[in-house]
């Protein structure tokens, strides 16, 4: 039962690891949270209803997730193939893309949003 807690302790510890060590390592990741943060702040002044800030941290959260994937691709991908090659790059290209389209619906969602409180 010991080295059953243990191990599910240990995956808590190498999941928050990771988080703190891509939030201070990756300029995206650390961008992405400061933007979140942001979002957070500004909103706040709006009296979002309990939907409307599900909604947004829902949005917040998987808009940061990606970037933690597209941040491990490029991580794998350049390991992989450390020198230039055109299949790499697309695969880096669709993994940003990925990020790219999630944060613009982010932003039109939450510009719905703000409309609404204006």
């Amino acid at each position: 039962m010991i080295s059953f807690l243990k191990k599910y302790v240990n995956k808590f510890r190498y999941a928050f690891g990771g988080l703190f060590h891509g939030i201070t390592h990756d300029r995206s990741i650390f961008l992405q949270c400061l933007i979140a943060v942001c979002v957070i702040i500004v909103f706040a002044f709006f009296h979002l209803t309990m939907i409307e800030w599900v909604i947004v941290l829902i949005l917040i959260g998987s808009i940061i997730a990606l970037e933690f994937i597209n941040s491990a691709i490029e991580t794998i991908v350049d390991f992989i193939s450390p020198e230039y090659n055109e299949k790499a790059k697309i695969m880096k290209d669709y993994a940003a893309a990925a990020v790219l389209v999630m944060s613009i619906v982010a932003a039109v969602v939450g510009l719905m949003i703000l409309k609404g409180k204006l």
